[in-house]
């Protein structure tokens, strides 16, 4: 009686469980500690990607300032629009110019006499006809086939220059042919033989009725005569394209549009402020919730103050400003907020935007200025900021050589640009026609453009010291942790299993010792009782 009751009070089931429960917690502490230790870095990590897409939607955004000479930059109306209309690119010089006894070009017409019938047959012959000084095309008419429809069909299929069809007047019918381009270069001639001898006009022959004689457009701009064998312009005006529309007078007004450069910046502005107010979030401190994930993070505070300082630094191309005040972003309606974004007085931008395009331009973008007025600047692509000595050595029928900076450059289409690739290969340059020798310089700013670009392009890198190197940093960091905390989780399960293992042993044991201490009972009762 006495073992039995020692044994079982030394192995008491509900205690060893109890005790194997309370190891197995112990043995999982370090690796819960852990995964404690990961919520913070979680968290930074998921803040750090809230500003990376921020940034991402910031140099989107920068794309609208790379090339600012691409952006819209006229606006060209007509007072009347009846007589003319007018689309302009943005070399077409600011100004209104007079157009005054506008007579349209015209394409000459020629009428048949009338017939009785469309269908009639006039018999089989051929119609030459030729445009002005083109070579002359020839229709052959089979018999079958020498109705007034069927030969307008056959002139129109054979491609002559001129436009034929059948018109019914009320009481006959009339061939008309009519010159598919306007201008008295286009005049037309028609050589009818066989059946269709009638159908002829040249000198000397009088089978087609003159309708119409062609005739080149005539105006006056600005009191200058000016004609054209096209109702259409281009070339009068640089950059200008007047489309004549009737007979009269009108003036065509060229203006600065600023609408397109202030919905770029306007863009950035909007960008800019996502991006820091994104910081400020996840950087700041508040009594109820603490400190934000990123609260002192140096990284991400000196890359707030670093885009903030872009906005304070005087960017602008100097002979673009033209001696104006407008040398700083502050000066066209940039302000940093008191709660660290950033605001921009439209009215403010526009203005200055009217007053001088070019400097305003300056401080937002890529931009480049010629000094010389027989230089125009197409586009800098990523030209750093700079002035850059242009020469042109010769320039005959549109191609062009010389030097950008001392560095070999050619093109056509009077276009010059730097040969090979190097930092200047971006910047192209538009040289006026036979123009030749030292043509000044040309000034290039990135403006906010390229201020900003270099931060968040940084910023977005893959190495270290970026935004996108501190995630990818602490994604390492979380997988060796999540390394560490599998190995603890494994051993805290094979510590546990020794422990039921062990008390699995001990079960059986004490079964054992039940099973002979109930022997040794009933051996010793048995004894004792046979001895009384």
């Amino acid at each position: 009686m006495a073992i039995t009751s020692q044994v079982q009070s030394l192995l008491s089931s509900s205690e060893i469980q109890s005790l194997i429960q309370q190891a197995s917690a112990a043995n999982q502490l370090p690796a819960a500690t852990l995964q404690d230790q990961e919520k913070p870095i979680e968290s930074q990590i998921s803040a750090l990607g809230k500003v990376q897409s921020a940034l991402s939607n910031l140099q989107s955004a920068l794309g609208q300032l790379s090339n600012i000479s691409a952006l819209s930059q006229r606006t060209v109306s007509s007072s009347a629009s009846g007589v003319v209309t007018a689309t302009g690119t943005n070399a077409a010089p600011l100004g209104n110019y007079a157009l005054t006894n506008v007579k349209l070009a015209e394409a000459e017409s020629l009428i048949s006499s009338g017939s009785a019938s469309a269908s009639g047959s006039l018999g089989s012959g051929s119609i030459a006809i030729q445009v002005g000084t083109n070579t002359a095309v020839t229709v052959n008419v089979a018999s079958g086939a020498s109705s007034l429809s069927a030969i307008a069909t056959a002139i129109d299929q054979a491609d002559t220059g001129v436009n034929a069809s059948v018109v019914f007047d009320g009481s006959s019918y009339h061939l008309v042919l009519t010159g598919d381009d306007t201008g008295s270069a286009n005049a037309f001639t028609v050589s009818g033989t066989g059946g269709l001898a009638a159908l002829s006009y040249h000198a000397g022959a009088s089978g087609l009725n003159l309708a119409q004689k062609a005739a080149n457009a005539s105006f006056s701009l600005n009191n200058i005569s000016v004609t054209s064998g096209s109702n259409t312009i281009d070339g009068v005006i640089p950059g200008l394209t007047l489309t004549l529309a009737g007979s009269g007078s009108a003036t065509v007004s060229v203006s600065q549009n600023v609408q397109a450069l202030d919905t770029a910046a306007q863009g950035v502005v909007q960008a800019l402020n996502q991006t820091l107010t994104t910081i400020n979030q996840e950087t700041a401190y508040t009594a109820a919730s603490g400190g934000g994930p990123l609260l002192g993070d140096v990284g991400v505070e000196e890359l707030r103050q670093t885009l903030l300082n872009s906005l304070t630094a005087q960017i602008g191309v100097g002979s673009a400003s033209g001696g104006t005040s407008f040398n700083s972003l502050s000066s066209v309606g940039f302000q940093i907020a008191s709660g660290g974004t950033v605001t921009l007085n439209n009215a403010t931008f526009q203005s200055a935007a009217q007053t001088n395009y070019a400097a305003v331009a300056s401080l937002l973008g890529a931009v480049g200025v010629a000094s010389n007025p027989n230089v125009a600047v197409n586009g800098v692509g990523s030209a750093p900021a700079g002035t850059y000595a242009v020469v042109v050595t010769s320039n005959d029928n549109g191609a062009v050589t010389g030097t950008i900076n001392g560095l070999a450059a050619s093109g056509t289409g009077g276009v010059l640009t730097v040969n090979g690739q190097t930092a200047l290969s971006g910047l192209a340059l538009q040289i006026e026609p036979g123009v030749t020798g030292s043509l000044g310089s040309v000034t290039v700013s990135q403006g906010l453009y390229g201020s900003l670009s270099s931060v968040v392009n940084a910023a977005l890198a893959s190495g270290s010291g970026g935004v996108a190197g501190q995630i990818s940093s602490l994604n390492t960091t979380i997988s060796s942790m999540n390394t560490q905390i599998t190995a603890l989780q494994k051993e805290a399960t094979q510590e546990t299993q020794e422990l039921t293992n062990q008390f699995t042993a001990a079960e059986s044991t004490l079964n054992q010792l039940t099973t002979v201490s109930n022997f040794l009972s009933t051996y010793f009762n048995q004894t004792s009782g046979s001895g009384g």
